[in-house]
């Protein structure tokens, strides 16, 4: 494990050494769990931006799509419905 330099203000460091002594744990180790939590919150929060962007993209392209005449008459959204209907069908076999 490597050992490293910090600096806190103050009355953070006194809510770690409160907490810490209430729990029984060491300044180090609270440290440690706040960081891994800071960091897995951040990398949660980076996948939904992600995921949010992706639905808002394929949403504006379906929307797309709905708009666009095809080629036998039908609409857009038929057509991508008969085709997934297909895709199902097939994953069931």
């Amino acid at each position: 494990m490597a050992k490293l330099t910090i600096f806190l203000p103050d009355e953070l460091l006194a809510q770690i050494d409160s907490y810490a002594g209430e729990s029984e744990r060491s300044r180090s180790s609270v440290i440690r769990e706040a960081s891994a939590r800071y960091l897995a919150q951040a990398a949660s929060a980076d996948a939904d931006a992600r995921r949010a962007a992706a639905v808002e993209s394929s949403l504006a392209l379906f929307e797309q799509l709905a708009r666009t005449p095809s080629l036998d008459g039908r609409p857009s959204l038929e057509i991508l419905r008969e085709a997934r209907g297909r895709l199902e069908r097939e994953k069931r076999r």
